[in-house]
């Protein structure tokens, strides 16, 4: 049988049972799956499933090639593939480039729209919040109490406070993501930092609205394309020439998002803002030197280095290498997802503990005092799991990291 014969009677099974049929968008992902040769490389590199073992999560290779396929097996994926991290580990290893984490998404799409009751109750919450509020979090309900949260920040951090830009026509749009907006604010303040530091001209949204990434984690992709839409009018009406994110989720689906609807806006990280468009001479000619010599280890986020590039990870552990006083070491698994994405901490944190331990292993090995990740979701649950440890390793944002040393109080 042919990929396009055994394509159509998928499709035939799918219309006898009632069940939506693929669309038109999602044909070469849905066709990726016969390129399969069950080498087994996925099942090797899975995060998941070293911490937990096959018996509590099948991998990929089971969930995307076997269990899509046909309708009952299909919905057996239900307690399964909420499981996945949407790391990337698998599509990235596999040598036929089976498209292993759109699939998974595209089943969570098809369970949230035909069988919603098999959606984790606490998923349901956070796209309950997506659709009040447009935020994967809910907004403070008093705005001097997270001004006042956010100046404890700030001055706990020795950083400045820098009242917001809003202007039309600006070159740079600074969009911090959901978790920067509204809880981790210093990561917020310290990309603002970053950017005067430079003389950008940057502004930010009056009304900020989540990328819609959450939402299509969770499957409800009608909820994620309206907030993509929203997006969009909001950014084009900027007239803003780029976009600059703190966060690793929002940078790989902002890319994607401005291929896709024809934004035609390049998307950097802060780490590749750095690098492209400032130099790294010029970063290297501001940064101050910290007191003492700081030891060092960084986490790659699995968006930025799957989802988006490689070469981030080379911008992070060139900039850190760059600052002064500054001791870098390699951990071994600096590159292993932390277990905190896919939404799994929200309903599974048994599944994402046990994912970071291995992480924390890792890093311990380095004999690093500090570890700094790129992405405000890394950096919360890593240090959420290194205090439950008792460790005494610390943990920063990268880019809070850097405006530390873009900027000291006289």
């Amino acid at each position: 049988m042919t990929e396009e014969e055994d394509f159509e009677h998928i499709l035939g099974v799918l219309r006898e049972e009632r069940i939506a049929p693929y669309k038109e968008d999602e044909l070469e992902t849905v066709l990726s799956i016969g390129h399969c040769i069950n080498c087994g490389l996925c099942l090797q590199h899975c995060p998941v499933v070293a911490a937990v073992g096959a018996e509590r999560f099948s991998g990929p290779r089971s969930i995307a090639v076997e269990l899509s396929r046909s309708p009952p097996e299909f919905w057996a994926t239900s307690d399964k593939v909420f499981l996945c991290t949407g790391c990337g580990t698998c599509r990235e290893v596999c040598p036929r480039n089976v498209e292993i984490p759109e699939i998974v998404n595209m089943i969570r799409a098809r369970i949230f729209e035909q069988r919603p009751d098999l959606v984790p109750e606490q998923l349901h919450s956070v796209d309950k919040t997506l659709l009040e509020h447009g935020l994967a979090f809910e907004p403070w309900e008093d705005l001097e109490d997270k001004a006042d949260s956010r100046d404890m920040r700030l001055e706990r951090l020795n950083l400045p406070f820098y009242p917001d830009r809003l202007k039309e026509s600006a070159e740079v749009l600074f969009y911090p993501g959901c978790q920067a907006e509204e809880r981790a604010q210093e990561v917020r303040e310290a990309g603002k930092v970053v950017l005067e530091a430079f003389d950008v001209d940057y502004t930010l949204l009056k009304d900020f609205n989540c990328c819609g990434l959450p939402a299509i984690l969770i499957g409800d992709g009608e909820t994620a394309r309206e907030l993509a839409k929203k997006l969009k009018e909001k950014i084009l009406a900027l007239g803003t020439k780029k976009i600059v994110t703190t966060c690793a989720g929002c940078t790989s689906n902002l890319n994607y998002l401005s291929e896709r609807d024809g934004w035609n806006i390049p998307v950097y990280h802060t780490l590749e803002y750095l690098i492209e468009e400032i130099g790294i001479d010029i970063l290297t000619e501001k940064l101050t030197a910290d007191e003492g010599t700081q030891s060092v280890t960084i986490h790659s986020p699995c968006h930025l280095i799957r989802h988006t590039s490689r070469q981030l990870a080379d911008y992070a552990a060139k900039i850190v290498e760059a600052m002064p006083n500054t001791r870098y070491t390699q951990s071994v698994l600096h590159d292993s997802c932390c277990g905190g994405g896919g939404m799994v901490g929200y309903h599974s944190p048994d599944v994402a503990n046990r994912v970071a331990r291995e992480n924390l292993r890792a890093i311990k090995r380095t004999g690093a005092s500090r570890v700094l990740a790129p992405c405000p979701l890394c950096t919360a649950h890593i240090e959420e799991m290194l205090f439950k440890t008792g460790s005494s390793v610390e943990v920063d944002d990268l880019t809070v990291f850097i405006a530390q040393r873009l900027f000291k109080k006289e």
